[in-house]
């Protein structure tokens, strides 16, 4: 039996924003992840590699860091400025079909904010990851080759008061003091907290959550005033939605899926924590 572990990283941000948006302000935020064999994490080390120097030659051989430590951001594959770099797009192409070709299976939770009421941005995030746990969970258990999971995701705030300490409690709160949470005994631990400049997974886990970003954005907002033109993204939705879990079974007498959309609009800006819903 194998360990799974989960790369997480974001797209967008949880703050508070205007509308339409100012600069540097994101009206939808997205926590995305990969699941990958933990046994592999070497192996795929080198192949990611490999492709970034493939493509991104002239971004290596700086004195002041390792090659390996290059970071080709998924915002800048995705981003309106960049949709006519036919090098980017080959290259967003390639890592979404070197996943798929591995087996990765890729979750999102995506929260369309309230530019008037806005949510905590703690439990906007801590929302958003129960959401993938949930997924990754009810994966895992379908999944006969797979024991457990153990999460790994990008650090975005240092220091004891930051988010990550704050996620990892509510984390660990919920796995042990929610009726649902408790159920997920294949998770393991809490999530752990890592540099995306040294690991792999989370530089994966970028590209994908970007491109759900650019997908989702373009699909729900494209009409708000002061949009930004997503037009691009839909191209690699195909390769996205073969990515994407989808369960075996049913839950409550649906199917779930990977990626879930939270419209938070035209609702308050309170999270309940513990709910469960797909």
């Amino acid at each position: 039996m194998s360990t799974l572990v989960v790369y997480v990283d974001e797209a967008g941000n949880v703050d508070a924003h205007h509308q339409p948006p100012l600069s540097g302000e994101t009206p939808l935020f997205t926590l995305a992840a990969v699941g990958l064999p933990l046994a592999d994490w070497r192996q795929r080390d080198r192949e990611f590699f490999k492709l970034k120097r493939q493509f991104f030659p002239d971004e290596m051989g700086r004195p002041d860091r390792r090659d390996e430590e290059v970071e080709i951001k998924g915002r800048d594959l995705t981003s309106p400025r960049q949709r006519r770099s036919s090098r980017r797009r080959e290259f967003n192409r390639r890592v979404l079909t070197y996943l798929r070709e591995r087996g990765a299976t890729t979750f999102a939770s995506t929260f369309l904010k309230n530019s008037t009421a806005a949510t905590s941005h703690r439990s906007l995030y801590s929302k958003a990851l129960q959401i993938l746990v949930e997924r990754v969970s009810l994966h895992v258990a379908e999944r006969p080759a797979c024991s457990n999971a153990i999460l790994i995701v990008d650090s975005r705030m240092k220091g004891p008061a930051g988010l990550d300490v704050a996620v990892a409690r509510s984390h660990m709160s919920y796995i042990f003091g929610h009726q649902t949470g408790r159920t997920f005994t294949n998770i393991l631990e809490a999530p752990l907290f890592a540099d995306s400049r040294l690991t792999v997974g989370l530089q994966l886990a970028d590209i994908v959550a970007s491109n759900i970003y650019a997908n989702h954005y373009h699909y729900y907002l494209r009409d708000a005033p002061g949009a930004l033109d997503y037009s691009h993204a839909p191209r690699c939705w195909a390769l996205l939605d073969t990515l994407q879990f989808k369960s075996v079974g049913q839950v409550d007498g649906r199917r779930i899926y990977g990626y879930r959309v939270v419209d938070l609009r035209e609702t308050s800006a309170i999270l309940n924590l513990g709910d469960s819903s797909k």
